[in-house]
């Protein structure tokens, strides 16, 4: 009777849960702010994508990192850094912020084709790409297949070959995925997405405390409970996302620059497996960040960057990058 009883009480307990987040989901809270910029869609055609435009100059497209409550907001204080020199496109990839959130299972190719098409029918001239984590993983690839529209990559805290953040893909995957999209799944994704989880969160992927964690944590909870936002999400946590950048590193045509975080507990052989394929990538540490450099320290890597561009930059090249893949 004893087990007989519990198990009816988780049952209930599963069942209020679920009909608690789906009475919360009907009446979504307003989503953070955009990115400084002129406000812009782009109607791509599995999604549209939201991304603000500023500055002057080469352009530089700026894409976050995949998280919870993830979106272009994330790159903001870089691109401040970045407007002066650069005309800064920061974008909210495909499944997270204002972007559309289409109801899907999302892979590394639909964000592959979302960074080439957005470079090719909105920017239309050579661009410097600018990821974090995963979209610095998807940028990589993304500049092999665009070939001379793309004038460099910058990549922040890439994923890592071994070590934490490990690429390889787990057997299991497709039963997480099925597990995720039950309501037990849809009820944790409302708790990983409330305040107090964003604001742990935040807590590990920066060096320093920020004086608005409260603020940043309640912003990234209202992205992660905007309509569909679960979507990729669940891809993400089920390792469908997962993707090794180090291939296309190796064919890359343009000059890329690698940052990392000095106090991220990362793998400290990570710079020699980039350096195995690209013995000629700029990489450079930087002190007092974690996993997210560029928040941390916008200014200090705005001028890594800067100082990079101005000595790989195209105008220094000694040979335009190959043609575009078809």
């Amino acid at each position: 009777m004893g087990r007989g009883r519990k198990a009816v009480g988780g049952i209930f307990a599963a069942a209020a849960a679920a009909a608690t987040v789906r009475a919360a989901v009907a009446r979504p809270p307003e989503p953070p702010p955009a990115p400084p910029g002129r406000p812009d869609r782009y109607g791509w055609r599995h999604a549209e994508i939201f991304h603000t435009i500023r500055g002057d100059g080469a352009p530089a497209l700026l894409l976050h990192d995949l998280y919870t409550g993830a979106s272009g907001l994330e790159m903001a204080p870089l691109g401040d850094q970045l407007a002066e020199e650069f005309r800064i496109y920061t974008a909210d990839l495909p499944g997270f912020g204002r972007s559309g959130r289409p109801s899907m299972r999302y892979g590394p190719d639909f964000f592959f084709d979302a960074i080439v098409e957005f470079v090719r029918h909105v920017i239309e001239r050579p661009t410097l790409l600018i990821g974090c984590g995963l979209s610095a993983a998807y940028a990589t690839e993304a500049a092999v297949r665009l070939g001379n529209l793309v004038s460099g990559v910058v990549m922040l805290a890439p994923p890592e070959a071994e070590g934490p953040g490990l690429l390889e893909a787990p057997t299991w995957r497709p039963l997480v995925y099925q597990g995720l999209r039950s309501p037990l799944g849809a009820a944790y994704h409302w708790w990983h997405a409330s305040p107090g989880w964003r604001k742990t969160s935040l807590r590990r992927l920066l060096a320093v405390e920020p004086a608005d964690l409260e603020t940043r944590a309640e912003q990234l909870s209202r992205s992660a409970r905007q309509p569909g936002g679960r979507w990729a999400l669940w891809s993400l946590w089920s390792g469908d996302l997962a993707w090794d950048p180090r291939p296309a590193l190796a064919r890359l045509g343009a000059p890329a620059l690698v940052l990392w975080g000095s106090e991220a507990q990362t793998n400290p052989l990570a710079p020699e497996h980039y350096h195995a394929v690209r013995p000629d990538i700029t990489q450079q540490v930087v002190p007092g960040t974690a996993r997210w450099p560029h928040v941390d320290a916008p200014d200090t890597v705005a001028a890594e960057i800067k100082r990079w561009w101005a000595a790989e930059g195209p105008a220094n090249a000694p040979s335009p990058n190959p043609t575009s893949e078809e």
